[in-house]
């Protein structure tokens, strides 16, 4: 039986992320599982503070690069989210993946035995692929030479406004919504799916049951937010 860990929505690189607090906690956790899922959010390359995306990109490379070659016997499989489905980025996953056995990369989602990872921005962009680049695509100028929109931006993280309004909304209106996006595409079909692990919401819990489905949620590491390794059991091989 192995052993496998899910983040989501670490952040990294913008002005309202705390990484150094779960950085030790990821690399620990990598260490001791069979395969890792990065869900979407790990880097924010609209805030992100290198500016352009061409310094974003390769610092997001390097990270994922000493990852892999620091755990060599986990698999990791890295989910695009809506702060990092970027073209530049995108390449250089695929670089990544031709060059390193354990590296795999998803631009919606991946379904490991029972268990379907996506990072949950269905819940905002709509309940189909087209619908989610759409919604992504909003995203893909950085925002270094606006003061007042980063400043905006910040205000509102340390503020705790946009964490408290995700934490009121209904769990299960969460579990519906991303329900109808992976019966839309189709992606439940034939699949004994018991488990859903998304992010995009930073608000973390574990265990939300809503047609007999398991939803779990890892947070942020953002400001007002909190993160957790979530940790499940591989059945078998994780495949």
């Amino acid at each position: 039986m192995g052993k496998g860990a899910t983040v989501s929505d670490l952040h990294l690189f913008s002005h309202h992320s705390r990484p150094g607090r779960y950085l030790r906690q990821i690399e620990a956790a990598a260490q001791e599982v069979d395969l890792f899922v990065l869900n979407g959010d790990i880097f924010d390359f609209k805030w992100s503070q290198h500016g352009v995306f061409s310094r974003s990109v390769a610092a997001a490379e390097h990270f994922i690069e000493t990852l892999l070659d620091e755990f060599p016997q986990c698999r990791f499989h890295v989910i695009l989210g809506n702060h990092d489905a970027v073209p530049p980025y995108m390449e250089a996953l695929t670089e990544l993946e031709e060059r390193h056995a354990n590296l795999f990369w998803h631009e919606f989602a991946c379904l490991v035995e029972d268990r379907i990872f996506l990072h949950g921005d269905a819940i905002h962009a709509g309940n189909s692929n087209e619908a989610i680049r759409r919604f992504r695509s909003k995203l893909r100028q950085p925002a270094n030479g606006h003061a007042l929109q980063r400043m905006a931006h910040t205000a509102v993280h340390r503020s705790h406004v946009q964490w408290v309004a995700f934490r009121m909304f209904p769990k299960r209106i969460l579990a519906s919504r991303l329900l109808a996006y992976l019966e839309n595409e189709k992606l439940l079909n034939g699949r004994p799916v018991r488990h859903v692990h998304f992010g995009h919401t930073h608000h973390d819990f574990e265990d939300f049951r809503y047609r007999g489905i398991l939803f779990h949620n890892s947070g942020s590491a953002t400001h007002g937010a909190r993160l957790r390794v979530v940790r499940f059991p591989l059945h078998g091989n994780g495949k």
